[in-house]
């Protein structure tokens, strides 16, 4: 016969076990709810046209920028202005990078080879980020004067940050991201005071008509105050793209997570350009030969991105990332050098 105790003890565990099989449940419609968030954000950000200022904080530093994108017949256009520190202004179509400056008061330009995207918009794989990220909405918030949906990226390890980002609610386009450490403060932060989606269009910026030429060339001139009478006009070649077997350094171990997914040599000055990533975080490393018997030893950084150095035989070998300073450590240990 059951003691008389034994059935509210047994309806207490009874309801204990819905609790928590409800909030589990309720865990994985959070995160599933929060991937369906970033997949709509990676369409946002390759098929809207949108235009915006945003605050780029970096450590101490804090710059404002203002960003056009533009999708064309021939693909994205993109300019990215500096409005504050020295005047510049980038442009990118699918052909090339023109880069514009004002230096005491000449225009100088600089053109090359496209490559990447200018936008602190970009596309992620929520797919991937599940096997070193937690996922989860964060709640509601407002940004640039915008209602936005918080989703939280917490790394499940030391080796990676957090991450941050507040979607706009009718677009999904990102109007804040913060890269945090395990401790919560703000690393780096892009964040949006104004954003519209808009029809604007770029091309006259990138192939004006002859007869648009001057007005064009006079309102970036106005903008950026600088003379073109003595414009400096520089074109530069980008490192090649390359196989991996054409190297002769290893990576034997690569940090949790992380792969590699761009790889570049440069045919002239023998610059090797290694690319890793784990989804989201980004560390490129650096190998070339030295030129004197300097070498950059040890750690600093730049803002919220840690740079580590180290000299590999007879080379100069350069990690950089806005990862933690162990990730870097466990990269440069991995680094072999193989006999051609």
């Amino acid at each position: 016969m059951a003691s008389p105790r034994s059935k509210p003890v047994r309806g207490r565990f009874l309801t204990l076990l819905l609790c928590l099989s409800g909030a589990a449940l309720a865990a994985d419609n959070n995160g599933a709810a929060a991937v369906q968030w970033l997949e709509k954000m990676n369409l946002a950000v390759i098929s809207m046209n949108y235009e915006g200022h945003f605050v780029y904080q970096c450590g101490d530093s804090l710059e404002a920028m203002h960003l056009r994108h533009h999708i064309g017949e021939d693909g994205p256009r993109e300019s990215l202005s500096s409005l504050t520190g020295v005047p510049r202004e980038v442009l990118r179509d699918s052909e090339s990078i023109t880069i514009i400056t004002n230096r005491n008061g000449k225009l100088h330009i600089s053109q090359q080879p496209a490559a990447g995207k200018l936008s602190p918009l970009k596309s992620i794989q929520p797919e991937k980020l599940l096997q070193n990220y937690r996922i989860a909405l964060g709640g509601m918030v407002r940004i640039a004067g915008r209602p936005g949906v918080v989703v939280n990226l917490m790394p499940n390890d030391s080796l990676r940050y957090g991450y941050r980002l507040t979607l706009d609610k009718m677009s999904a386009l990102p109007l804040d991201l913060m890269v945090v450490d395990r401790d919560g403060a703000i690393q780096s932060r892009i964040m949006f005071t104004d954003l519209k989606i808009t029809d604007v269009d770029l091309l006259s910026l990138h192939h004006p008509d002859k007869e648009d030429k001057e007005a064009a060339e006079s309102l970036m001139l106005a903008k950026l105050g600088a003379d073109a009478g003595d414009a400096v006009v520089e074109k530069k070649s980008v490192a090649m793209q390359a196989e991996t077997n054409d190297t002769a350094w290893i990576f034997s171990s690569l940090p949790a997570g992380f792969s590699l997914i761009d790889y570049q040599k440069s045919p002239h000055s023998g610059l090797e350009h290694f690319v890793f990533s784990d989804g989201l975080a980004t560390v490129s490393a650096y190998l070339e030969p030295l030129d004197n018997d300097k070498a950059f030893e040890g750690f600093t950084n730049l803002g919220s991105v840690r740079v580590f150095g180290r000299q590999l035989k007879d080379y100069q070998l350069t990690i950089v990332g806005e990862v933690p300073q162990k990730t870097l450590e466990l990269l440069a240990a991995s680094v072999q050098y193989r006999q051609p």
